[in-house]
């Protein structure tokens, strides 16, 4: 598989286009038909784990007790922040094996929708001045 036909499966739905050779800028941080998003994250909120073939991956802690599991290529760090890009299709919450302690008791992005109503607002943020660069890795 191309690295064309990789990102046009990761990013299926979304304007971005290259901002230069190390950044992608997105227009939007929902998809169109909104099945994918684009969700700035706090770095503190995320960890990473040796993989499969010695990849990173990538665990988001959603809150003190649940967490998504992410592949290397759906974290970036970004221009003005970091970001993730979750898939409806993948949107599987898991319980984490023991408590985070750095968490709150109870997150805001526990089903989809929850998600996407958070790119949404996100999204909302964005001006021409504040695009939305994440890094092409």
């Amino acid at each position: 598989m191309s690295t064309t036909s990789f990102n046009d499966y990761r990013f299926k739905g979304f304007k971005y286009q290259n901002q230069s050779h190390k950044y992608w800028d997105f227009k939007q941080q929902v998809n169109d038909d909104e099945s994918k998003v684009l969700i700035r994250i706090s770095p503190d909120n995320v960890f990473g784990y040796m993989g499969y073939k010695g990849w990173t991956n990538y665990v988001l802690k959603l809150d003190r007790d649940h967490c998504l599991f992410l592949k290397n290529w759906q974290y970036f760090e970004g221009y003005y922040g970091t970001y993730v890009v979750l898939d409806k299709n993948y949107f599987k919450v898991a319980d984490a094996r023991e408590p985070f302690e750095d968490m709150i008791s109870q997150g805001d992005m526990l089903t989809w929708d929850d998600a996407l109503d958070i790119a949404k607002e996100q999204q909302n943020l964005i001006s021409e001045d504040n695009l939305v660069l994440v890094a092409k890795n």
